[in-house]
């Protein structure tokens, strides 16, 4: 049972020492995984206090996520009661540390959007914003949102011919939404123009087609594909002519062009075939320009239809209603220090996890500490000792939040060029050196070693220092290989390898682990297991395999809310309330866990002379179980304009038996939902009405909106199951990493904006950038990628199995990146 002794050393307690009493630089500290950033962050700010006399009226700490400034607060605070109660401090040190503890429950240790929501309300009626504004939960913005949108495109004639237009060309209005809303989170739209494109190219093919359709049919042979291909193109061009104008931009955008068809020997004169597939070939690309022109049209109306008329319109509702979204609190900052600067400068700003910050984020900052304004916020200077970040551009992988990993580069690379430092730490005080040397040797070999500005999303590697020593026990554990094909069967095999190491590491002989509570070593318990996962798909396979084994796993809620039995049972009950003729939504609750009835229950009813209208004098006929909830129906539908939702729930709740189900089932997270729609029913229910209500869930659960199951409770001892993204500045004895796909297939709503470059997709429709950008997107999501491996394998105290899988037919970038491979 080896134990684990600490080095005598910090190999990096200098430089540590530096970032907690050097205040006379801007300082960027790279932290790695595991190397006691936060400390080092309340050690300085405890030091700013009580040795510099700082204010924390004139300090902020700016954090990513609302727990971490918490758990900051909390430290600082555990800190300040214990310098004040050893009774060293003199009398001055003794006073600032009472005026901190008095000042900490209203300091700036908050969010970013926690800061700008203090500074906008510190401006009163200078700010840009509504006087006593509210900020709207994202249900709230989302519904505001659509019924903004759905005033906005029926308010004006004009308009409503533009989009017309658009939607003729084959825009759904869905997908023109989608767009919208991405528009409507930039903080920057770039310009973008474009002409429509003209039709008048297709008067020459038609001739020109005419004609080789004639020579095809004198010398090609009656079966022969190029003879076929020539007279379909034909027929189109003479279809085309006799279309409204209004129409031919859409024939064009659907039309399909192969490649040259025919053989040789099926013509008389070879020569012609060649030079219609030459033609072909032209004509092909000439379609191809005219549905890029097309696709940069669409792309300058959309923009300014979106950027110049819909988002002030949009705006323009909010500020009405004196209500702001998150987005609203940051631009509007930036916005106001952009025109006034900041009237009362910060002592000191501290910024947490700099790596997931954004352009728009990093420009507050900087603009809250420069001493003059300047157009473009980089060339803004600060004056030293004013800023410190700390971050670790590895670790950046909130893309999907905006983040932006190069905007850290930039900062750095800015506090250099202006006199101040970059520090990095190394020593790693959470992992032992069995598991970080392969990591460290896994990422050496795959990342540079120094900044790269022609891949600027790759994060240069620098080594983890181990704190403790090499022992003789065997803590990485690599298992894997070839898998058979099929997502489902790998991850199967997958969990079956988990639990197989489970059941002998935990169950059988249990591994010794530290005890970070009472000191010392202690055997493994199953709640000490964490299962990292980059993503929820497939997550239930690995769930019930693992318990199926005999391994506990602890209920994990997903992201499918809405696509719970439970909750679309409770939408199609609103529905049907709301539209008793629609019978599809009578027999949908019905058929739910709310009821419980079968199709054959259903069928049978109908044979017995049933009807689902329930306010028809024939619903007392039929199967017994349904006429009684028919019954039920009709009573509730008399209360839909008496009762409130959360009353409708509730009545129902109690009428029917599922929660009794559920409960001797032990379905917890069923239960959960149950719950969070309870919550929701109140909220969003009496904020709405009803009809608003129902209108948005069964928008929700028709598109399967992704959205967070209900909370559950924690087990005890159990295996959690938890993605990447969850797992950040968590640990574990022991971690398992598994279902990890390095195929990254990007989402976009259709439009994208990288810097002042902005590219539109719409099925084959491409505008000018797009490929580029999709390019450039793949090989930044495929870095990001990399980085969500490194925090997945920095996450063990004692113990890390990997479970390393991939095919025969994988390219060398897989294998470069497979411990599995290397160790082989």
């Amino acid at each position: 049972m080896g134990g684990l002794k600490a080095m005598p050393e910090i190999v990096d307690q200098h430089i540590r020492d530096q970032i907690i009493q050097d205040f006379y630089h801007n300082i960027l500290v790279e932290a790695g995984a595991g190397t006691g950033k936060t400390t080092l962050l309340v050690e300085r700010t405890i030091t700013a206090i009580v040795e510099h006399g700082m204010s924390l009226e004139r300090m902020a700490l700016i954090t990513f996520m609302e727990k971490a400034a918490t758990e900051i607060k909390l430290r600082v605070r555990r800190r300040l009661e214990e310098l004040l109660a050893s009774g060293t401090l003199d009398t001055v040190y003794r006073k600032r540390v009472q005026q901190a503890l008095y000042q900490l429950s209203l300091s700036q240790i908050t969010t970013i959007h926690g800061f700008a929501l203090r500074f906008l309300q510190s401006q009163g009626h200078h700010a840009p914003v509504p006087l006593s504004f509210r900020v709207m939960d994202s249900y709230q913005s989302e519904q505001l949102f659509q019924e903004a949108f759905y005033d906005w495109t029926e308010s004006d004639p004009f308009r409503a011919r533009r989009l017309a237009d658009l939607f003729n060309w084959g825009l759904p209005f869905e997908r023109f939404m989608e767009m919208a809303q991405y528009l409507g989170t930039q903080s920057d739209i770039p310009p973008y123009s474009a002409t429509k494109p003209s039709t008048d190219f297709m008067d020459d093919v038609r001739a020109q087609v005419q004609e080789l359709e004639d020579i095809a049919r004198r010398y090609a042979s009656p079966s022969d594909q190029g003879l076929r291909q020539i007279h379909d193109i034909a027929q189109f061009c003479q279809n085309f002519a006799r279309l409204d104008p209004s129409q031919r931009i859409k024939a064009l955008a659907t039309w399909q062009v192969s490649a040259g068809k025919g053989a040789k020997k099926n013509w008389q004169d070879p020569d012609r075939l060649t030079e219609q597939k030459a033609y072909i070939a032209g004509l092909k690309a000439r379609l191809d320009l005219f549905k890029q022109q097309l696709a940069d049209y669409l792309l300058s109306e959309v923009r300014a239809l979106v950027a110049e008329d819909f988002l002030p319109f949009w705006k323009d509702r909010r500020w009405k209603l004196g209500l702001l979204t998150f987005d609203d609190l940051l631009w509007e900052t930036r916005d106001f220090l952009r025109q006034h600067g900041a009237k009362d400068h910060y002592d000191l700003i501290m910024v947490d996890e700099f790596q997931d910050t954004d352009a728009l984020q990093a420009e507050i900052i900087v603009r809250m500490l420069a001493e003059e304004p300047k157009s473009h916020w980089l060339e803004a200077r600060i004056p030293q000792g004013k800023l410190f970040v700390v971050g670790d551009p590895k670790q950046s992988i909130y893309r999907f939040r905006g983040a932006d990993v190069e905007i850290y580069q930039r900062i750095r690379q800015k506090i250099e060029q202006e006199g101040g430092i970059a520090l990095s730490i190394v020593q790693n005080f959470r992992t032992p050196p069995e598991i970080l040397e392969p990591v460290n040797q896994l990422f050496a070999a795959n990342w540079p070693r120094v900044f790269d500005p022609l891949r600027p999303y790759v994060s240069p590697y620098s080594p983890l220092m181990p704190f403790y020593p090499q022992s003789s026990e065997s803590r990485l554990i690599v298992d894997g290989g070839p898998t058979p094909k099929g997502a489902y069967a790998v991850r199967v095999w997958e969990a079956r390898l988990i639990a197989r190491h489970l059941r002998e590491m935990v169950l059988e002989d249990p591994v010794w682990v530290r005890d970070e509570k009472e000191g010392g070593r202690r055997r493994i318990r199953l709640g000490d297991v964490a299962l990292l996962m980059p993503h929820r798909t497939g997550l239930h396979i690995y769930q019930e395999i693992l318990q199926q084994e005999g391994i506990t796993v602890a209920p994990e809620g997903g992201i499918r809310f809405f696509e719970r039995d439970e909750i679309r049972g409770f939408q199609q009950f609103l529905s049907a309330l709301r539209n008793p003729y629609e019978e599809v939504y009578t027999a949908g609750w019905l058929l739910s866990p709310w009821v419980g009835v079968s199709v054959q229950d259903l069928a049978q009813h109908k044979a017995q002379g049933g009807t689902l209208n329930y306010l028809s004098a024939a619903a007392n006929q039929g199967h017994g179980v349904v006429t009684s909830a028919l019954q039920m129906l009709k009573v509730w539908h008399q209360k839909w304009w008496e009762w409130r939702i959360e009353d409708l729930f509730w009545a129902l709740y109690e009428w029917s038996a599922l929660s009794g189900v559920l409960s001797e089932r032990q379905d917890v997270a069923s239960l959960s939902n149950l719950a969070k729609m309870a919550d929701l029913s109140r909220d969003l229910g009496d904020r709405w009405g009803n009809d608003e209500f129902c209108l948005w869930l069964q928008r929700k659960v028709s598109r399967q909106d992704k959205e967070e199951e209900g909370p559950l409770p924690k087990a005890q001892d159990a295996v959690h199951i938890v993605t990447v993204h969850k797992s950040k500045g968590l640990e574990w004895p022991l971690v398992v990493v598994a279902n990890w796909q390095w195929d990254v297939v990007a989402k976009h709503p259709g439009v994208r904006i990288v810097s002042d470059r902005m590219a539109l997709a719409l099925g084959d429709l491409h505008s000018q950038w797009w490929d580029e950008l999709a390019e450039e997107d793949q090989h930044r999501s495929r870095a990001e990628q990399e980085r969500l491996y490194y925090v997945a394998l920095t996450r063990a105290r004692d113990y890390l199995v990997v479970i390393d899988t991939f095919s025969e037919e994988d390219d060398g970038y897989r294998a470069a990146w497979s411990l599995y491979q290397r160790a082989r």
